[in-house]
Formats: C-alpha cells, sequence, structure tokens
C-alpha cells in the first residue's frame, strides 16, 4: 500500500515538471481540409445548404459548417441518386469535434450496425470510414409508421492524418500534443443517404436502392469528393 502511494506521488511530480517545463503548444491554426465542399465531386452535382437553426446553436460560434447536397444530374427520378455531406471544422473549442452517434440518438435515430470500411481512391491510397445503418420510424399522414432507413459514413481528419475512430482521435491528440508538441485542428467530413428500397421513386424524389447499393452509392460519392477538400489526399493525386 506504501510502494504505492508512493509510486502515485512521483507520477504527480513527473506530471507537473512536464506541464511546467513542456513548451507551448503550436499548431492547431490550420486545418487538414479546406473551408468548403467541392461543387462538383466526379459524376455528382452540389448544391449549397445551410446549418440548421439547431446546428447552430448546440456548436460553438466558431465552429465552421459547410454543407451540400449532392445529387446525380438529368435524368427521371428513376435513376436519381441523393447524399447529403457535411464538412465540421473546429475553431478553439473542442467540443466542435465529437461522437455523431451522440447527435444522431439525439435525432431519433437507432444505429443498428457499425462498419469501417475502405474507400481505394484514384491515387491509390486508401482512406478508412466508419459506415453506421441506421433507421427510425416517421409519422405518415394516415398516421401509419413507416420504418426509414440510413446510412451516415464519417471519418475525422487532422494534421496530415485521418481515422475512422473517435478513440483513435482522441489518442492521436495526446500522443502528438505530448511527444511532437503538435495540437490538432479536427474536422469531421460525413456523407448521409437514405436507402429507399420501401419507397417510391414519387416518395423519395431518387431510385430505389438497398444497403448495399446506398453503401456502393456513398463510397462513390467520398471516392470523388475528399481528394478535393482533403489536403493529405489532395497532395497524393
Amino acid at each position: 500500500m506504501i510502494t504505492r502511494a508512493i509510486i502515485l506521488v512521483a507520477l504527480c511530480g513527473m506530471t507537473i515538471l512536464l506541464c511546467q517545463f513542456s513548451p507551448q503548444t503550436k499548431g492547431g491554426d490550420e486545418a487538414g481540409v479546406l473551408s468548403e465542399l467541392p461543387m462538383v465531386a466526379g459524376g455528382f452535382i452540389g448544391v449549397s445548404e445551410d446549418p440548421s437553426d439547431k446546428e447552430r446553436e448546440l456548436l460553438p460560434a466558431d465552429t465552421i459548417i459547410k454543407k451540400r447536397e449532392y445529387h446525380t444530374p438529368g435524368g427521371s427520378i428513376d435513376h436519381r441518386d441523393v447524399a447529403h455531406a457535411a464538412l465540421v471544422i473546429a475553431g478553439n473549442d473542442t467540443r466542435s469535434i465529437h461522437r455523431p452517434e451522440v447527435c444522431l440518438d439525439g435525432q431519433g435515430w437507432t444505429i443498428t450496425s457499425s462498419t469501417v470500411r475502405e474507400v481505394k481512391l484514384i491515387s491509390g491510397a486508401t482512406l478508412r470510414v466508419r459506415d453506421l445503418a441506421i433507421e427510425r420510424e416517421v409519422l405518415l399522414p394516415d398516421r401509419s409508421k413507416l420504418p426509414l432507413r440510413a446510412h451516415y459514413v464519417y471519418w475525422f481528419v487532422g494534421n496530415d492524418i485521418s481515422t475512422p475512430s473517435n478513440l483513435d482521435r482522441q489518442l492521436i491528440s495526446l500522443r502528438d500534443s505530448v511527444l511532437s508538441n503538435v495540437n490538432h485542428r479536427w474536422a469531421y467530413p460525413s456523407v448521409m443517404a437514405r436507402v429507399t428500397d420501401n419507397l417510391t421513386p414519387q416518395q423519395s424524389g431518387e431510385r430505389r436502392r438497398d444497403d448495399a447499393e446506398t453503401v456502393k452509392m456513398i463510397l462513390t460519392l467520398i471516392r470523388s469528393l475528399a481528394p478535393k477538400f482533403q489536403k493529405d489526399l489532395m497532395t497524393s493525386l
């Protein structure tokens, strides 16, 4: 018992000394992403969207939020794909970046699965992202309930590094702050699309897609989208 107490006191003393004599943390000013989503990404055209009042209310005032609705151009709705992309860039307040699972739960979504997927980029690089399969019920005008399913794909981007894991993001921040004196200014890109196989094109405004087809469509969009705003991927083109 005494030995453990001595070790604890020694560790506390070392921590105080490190904090006292460590140089001031640098970095954190320049994000690893551009502060805009492209208008065109592969076969998709993006229309700018405004952040919701709820997003502005919950996120710190210096948070940068960029959103676009991407859709395939022309043709009938029987062949149309739609996806919603968002890019959140932290300011001085790190609360801007958090586990999206918390927000999805607060919006009434239930997460049915979580899968890390790999996006093979044209450059040959691989981007790892997290795919959340989500669902909730919506109330129709006739008072009946319709199950609504979607896929929400996200990842975190720091200074020349990215990860699909919030825990890894926190560990990377701790490691680089202590060992490299670098404070990452994290960004959080995401793409969401509905699964439409239980909806008519008239109801959804897009073609029917099952889960596999929806995930494939999202990853195809990310393959063209990510290298246009994520700096470490831009340099590999």
